[in-house]
C-alpha cells in the first residue's frame, strides 16, 4: 500500500485561494448565517426561498453533497455545494455569494478550483441557473459553460432552470 493515498476529490478541506478560503464540512452556524444572507438576495428572492429552506438544505445529511463556506478575510461571503459523483462529473448546486462579495473575482476563483477538484476523476462540470438569472447565465458562459437546455419546474413551477454543462477534455 502507498504511503501516499491519492487526494480524493472534493471532501473535507481547507483551501485558501488568492482572495478567499474554502472550509468544509459547514458548521450549523455558517449555515444558518448563509441561509439568511441569500434569502434576502436573488435568484432566491424571486424563487421564495425562505432561510429556515436554506438552512434545511445547508444543513442535511446528505454524503453525497460537499458544502464549503467561503470567507474573505475571515468573514463569512457565501456558500458552494457540489453534488459528486453525478452525470459523469460534479454537479454545482449552489454557488451564493453575499451582495457585498459580487462582482470581484471571488466567483470566478472558486470555480477554477471546483473545476480543479473536478479534473482529477471527471469530464464534465454541471450547474443550473434560473431563466431569468440572465446575471449567472452570462457568468456561467463567460467561464465557459454551454447550455444544454431547459428543465421545467426543477426548483419552482413558475420558473425554468437552464442545465449547462463544462465539457473537462
Amino acid at each position: 500500500m502507498s504511503k501516499h493515498a491519492p487526494q480524493k476529490t472534493f471532501g473535507k478541506t481547507t483551501e485558501n485561494l488568492a482572495n478567499c478560503r474554502l472550509t468544509s464540512p459547514l458548521t450549523d452556524e455558517q449555515a444558518l448565517a448563509i441561509a439568511e444572507m441569500l434569502s434576502i438576495s436573488e435568484p432566491w428572492k424571486t424563487l421564495k426561498f425562505s432561510a429556515a429552506a436554506l438552512a434545511k438544505y445547508l444543513m442535511r445529511d446528505d454524503t453525497s453533497l460537499y458544502r464549503y463556506a467561503v470567507s474573505v478575510d475571515g468573514k463569512l461571503a457565501g456558500v458552494i455545494c457540489v453534488r459528486y459523483p453525478w452525470l459523469r462529473g460534479p454537479y454545482i448546486e449552489l454557488l451564493g455569494l453575499s451582495q457585498d462579495h459580487r462582482g470581484q473575482g471571488i466567483g470566478k476563483q472558486i470555480l477554477a478550483w471546483t473545476e480543479s477538484e473536478a479534473r482529477r476523476e471527471a469530464r464534465n462540470l454541471w450547474v443550473v441557473a434560473s431563466s431569468f438569472n440572465h446575471q449567472a447565465l452570462d457568468f456561467y458562459q463567460g467561464l465557459g459553460f454551454q447550455p444544454i437546455g431547459p428543465i421545467q419546474g426543477l426548483v419552482t413551477p413558475e420558473y425554468d432552470e437552464i442545465l449547462l454543462r463544462k465539457c473537462l477534455d
